[in-house]
């Protein structure tokens, strides 16, 4: 019986400790791990360049000249992102304003990356955004075009 009543009260003591650590998340994480989400503390942009970098080079063989230009790419875009999300934020403008001007730095960061990709590399980058695309579909975000 005691030993009953000591296993019990280490579980419901685990229990306790984990809900209470899961509102204590000091270390930010990327998006997509952990269960996140992109709420405060939970959206690394430096992590996820690193993981799409990561991602690019096991799929496309990059160079280290290109892996320097693409990070620079990406990190660009997430500061412009970052700015037009913080815009709509003060200014109260609709999401669909965003949403325009996000496609518009979209398709600018596609046009750096294709002069830094080399044709073979571009195709396989298209696929890699499209397989992209879907998932985020799957996930509640409507596929872009």
């Amino acid at each position: 019986m005691k030993r009953t009543v000591f296993l019990v009260m280490v579980l419901v003591s685990a229990l306790v400790i984990s809900c209470n650590n899961g509102g204590n998340n000091s270390q930010q994480m990327p998006f997509g791990r952990g269960g996140g989400g992109m709420g405060p503390g939970n959206f690394d942009p430096q992590a996820m360049v690193d993981r799409q970098i990561e991602e690019m080079d096991e799929n496309l063989d990059l160079s280290d000249d290109q892996e320097e230009k693409i990070r620079e790419i990406m990190e660009e875009n997430f500061e412009n992102m970052a700015a037009m999300r913080e815009e709509m934020q003060n200014s109260g403008a609709g999401f669909e304003g965003m949403r325009e001007k996000m496609q518009e730095a979209r398709k600018e960061q596609d046009k750096k990356m294709k002069e830094v990709l080399s044709e073979q590399q571009w195709e396989q980058y298209q696929v890699m955004q499209e397989e992209r695309r879907q998932r985020r579909g799957q996930g509640g975000f409507p596929p872009q075009n």
